[in-house]
This record gives structure tokens, C-alpha cells and sequence, in this order.
């Protein structure tokens, strides 16, 4: 099984460990709100996996590269996620080329493929393979305007029949990070595919987390409403009443079945 990390509000920082299999960290938080920041850099100090994320998913944008080297000197996580630009290929390979030729830093480096067609997320991954970026991050919302439930799974079984297959020991070592989810229930979908389960290394999302603070409760077939519009990030600070804990436990125990 993947390792899993759920994003969490501050109320849930005392049960960090039980509810994630290592620290996914959310960079500009880091500047804006000090409890995150000296939780985070704590729990770094000791973790064997732990990742940086750019934020550019909450941003818009990723985190400037010089404040991004700075985060990454001062928390020492083990994994960085390189500045990527969604959806456009060629100015995320060019940020990534830009940001590992200018600095010189011990961190591993994860890589997000972006495009607007699997051809060019195929390019993608060959291009960080051959920069040895350790671990390759595919987003949720893979390609525009698709179906996002099943883009992944989608790409994945073209790209093992097309690239992986005709050459498997030039992509032995590659390792897969997903990040983010449309519906929990897609990575159900990997249970059953061999190549894909080797592949898949990690995965990030806070869908069980917020889905439970607003009342939506996973089902046998996922989610079964709209992915809620919040973010995690704008919500450190929420106050979780019983009722809600109680889903949000339910939830991660029901993710946990469709990835296993």
C-alpha cells in the first residue's frame, strides 16, 4: 500500500501521526502562521519521508524559487516538490530545469508532470527521470477539462502499455506520487492493476478531512456529491465539533480501504 498523508486542521495536530504515514507540508503556510511552522519543523526533524509542497495548487502559482530554497534549507525535508506551472508543459519543465541549475541542496526532488495531453506528461516523466528526480507527482487534475475521477488511472494504463512495457528496465525505478484527489474512490481503481501498485509510492490528499467537517460521509462507491470547494489551507484554525471528528475518523478508515 501507497504512503498515505492527509492534510490536517490544527485540531488534529496532536493525532498527526495516527491519521498519516508522514508529513505532507503545505511551504507558504510556513511564512503566514507560526503554530504550523514550529509543528512542522519538529516533526521534520525526525521523519524518514516528508515532503515540501511549492503550494501552487493553493497559490495559483508555486512559491518563488529563492523562498522555496530558503523553506527547504530551513526545514530539511527529504523531499522537495520542484515549482511546476499547471497544465503547461514546457514552462514547467523549464522552471524545474531553472530551479535544480541554480541551487545545491541535499533534498530529493519531486517532479509534477504538467500538459495538456498524455503525450506531454509522458514527456514529462522521461524528463525527470533523467534528471534523477526521485519521485514523480501526477496531479488530480492531470489534463484540462477531463474527466478527473479516472484521468490518472487513464494515463497510467496508456503510458504502462505504451513507454513502460516496451522498456521496463529503463523505468524500474520509478516511483509515483498522487497528488490530490476529484473522488476517493479512483484509487480503487489501482488495487487491481500489479504495475500500478508497484508504481505508486505515495499520495496526498485532504479529501477525507474536509469531506467530514462538511457532512459528506464516503461510501462503498466514494464520494457521491461534488468535491467540496474549501481548502485545507484556508482553515487551519477551524474549531471540530464531535459529529465532525466522528466522519472525519470514519473517512480516513474508509480511504484506507479503497487503496488497500
Amino acid at each position: 500500500m501507497p504512503l498515505i498523508s492527509h492534510e490536517i486542521p490544527k485540531q488534529l495536530f496532536p493525532i498527526h501521526d495516527i491519521i498519516n504515514d508522514y508529513p505532507y507540508v503545505l511551504g507558504h503556510l510556513l511564512n503566514l502562521d507560526k503554530d504550523y511552522a514550529y509543528f512542522y519543523k519538529k516533526k521534520l526533524e525526525n521523519a524518514p519521508f516528508s515532503i515540501l509542497d511549492n503550494s501552487a495548487f493553493e497559490l495559483g502559482k508555486s512559491i518563488p524559487f529563492e523562498e522555496l530554497h530558503q523553506l527547504s534549507v530551513e526545514y530539511k525535508p527529504t523531499h522537495l516538490v520542484l515549482p511546476d506551472v499547471v497544465n503547461d508543459f514546457k514552462k514547467t519543465i523549464d522552471n524545474a530545469k531553472e530551479y535544480i541549475n541554480t541551487f545545491q541542496q541535499n533534498t530529493e526532488y519531486i517532479g509534477v508532470c504538467q500538459g495538456e495531453s498524455f503525450e506531454e506528461i509522458a514527456e514529462c516523466i522521461d524528463f525527470y527521470r533523467n534528471r534523477s528526480t526521485d519521485i514523480i507527482a501526477l496531479p488530480f487534475d492531470l489534463i484540462k477539462d477531463s474527466e478527473w475521477v479516472t484521468v490518472r488511472y487513464r494515463f497510467l494504463k496508456w503510458w504502462i502499455k505504451k513507454h513502460y512495457m516496451e522498456n521496463p528496465e529503463y523505468y524500474r525505478d520509478i516511483k509515483i506520487h498522487l497528488l490530490g484527489c476529484q473522488n476517493p474512490i479512483e484509487f480503487a481503481l489501482y488495487k487491481d492493476n500489479v504495475i500500478m501498485q508497484k508504481l505508486i509510492y505515495s499520495l496526498d490528499t485532504s479529501s477525507p478531512i474536509i469531506n467530514g467537517w462538511v457532512g459528506n460521509k464516503f461510501l462503498e462507491d466514494g464520494l457521491i456529491t461534488e468535491k467540496p470547494k474549501a481548502k485545507l489551507a484556508d482553515n487551519l484554525d477551524i474549531k471540530l465539533n464531535e459529529e465532525q471528528l466522528e466522519l472525519i475518523s470514519y473517512n480516513i478508515r474508509k480511504f484506507k480501504s479503497y487503496v488497500k
